[in-house]
């Protein structure tokens, strides 16, 4: 638990150190307002599927491990072995292209996986320890954190996600509290980089590419 809380007051001071950069550089922002659209929409996907992939990765491994007490490789664990840090991750990302310059979302991957990659191997030493060949096996079928691109494309989501699953657990508030700061965040990049901002024409945009992200994400998961 205090290494988690160290790995999360370092981003943290990142988050606040960068902020402030360019807070004095303002002209290292994007000042287009179509480009920070389309930047916009791209990172609302992203933070969207990581709280899914959150919301779907804790609810599955509620329903089938108890107490720690099985090795959990099937929904999202099918498709990385790590999927609430594949989640975290595309929040981050999500929010770097929302609120910062594009060229930050690979200093933040970097940062990302310097700092929790540590963790993520103290954590596979455990789980050897505990399941021997069985998570050996499982490691050499499954990616660590990040999935396999070429079969990505190959998904089921049903096969992955779990409606029940994905709501029996607290992360479902992650569909409230990171679009809400989604928006906030968002209006205040806009006062700061156009010197103006509509806070409603915000929730509407937001909305808008949500409700579309959710009826693509319905058509796959019903197929």
């Amino acid at each position: 638990m205090k290494k988690r809380i160290k790995i999360d007051t370092t981003i943290l001071a990142f988050i606040i150190t960068l902020t402030a950069v360019l807070y004095y550089f303002p002209g290292l922002y994007i000042r287009s307002e179509t480009v920070d659209t389309i930047f916009d929409f791209f990172g609302f996907l992203l933070i969207l599927k990581g709280v899914l992939l959150r919301m779907s990765a804790r609810g599955h491994k509620k329903a089938f491990s108890s107490k720690s007490a099985s090795l959990v490789t099937t929904g999202p664990y099918q498709l990385v072995r790590n999927p609430m840090y594949l989640g975290t991750c595309l929040i981050g990302a999500g929010y770097v292209l929302m609120i910062w310059p594009w060229w930050v979302l690979p200093i933040f991957i970097w940062l990302f996986y310097v700092r929790f990659n540590k963790q993520v191997v103290i954590e596979e030493e455990y789980l050897l320890k505990s399941f021997g060949s069985e998570y050996e096996r499982y490691c050499r079928k499954v990616p660590r954190i990040f999935p396999d691109m070429t079969q990505v494309s190959k998904i089921k989501l049903r096969k992955y996600f779990s409606k029940e699953e994905a709501l029996s657990t607290k992360e479902k508030r992650g569909l409230v509290w990171w679009p809400v700061l989604a928006v906030a965040l968002e209006s205040l990049q806009e006062m700061y980089v156009y010197g103006q901002t509509n806070v409603l024409d915000t929730i509407i945009m937001l909305s808008v590419f949500g409700g579309a992200f959710f009826v693509i994400f319905y058509f796959y998961y019903r197929d």
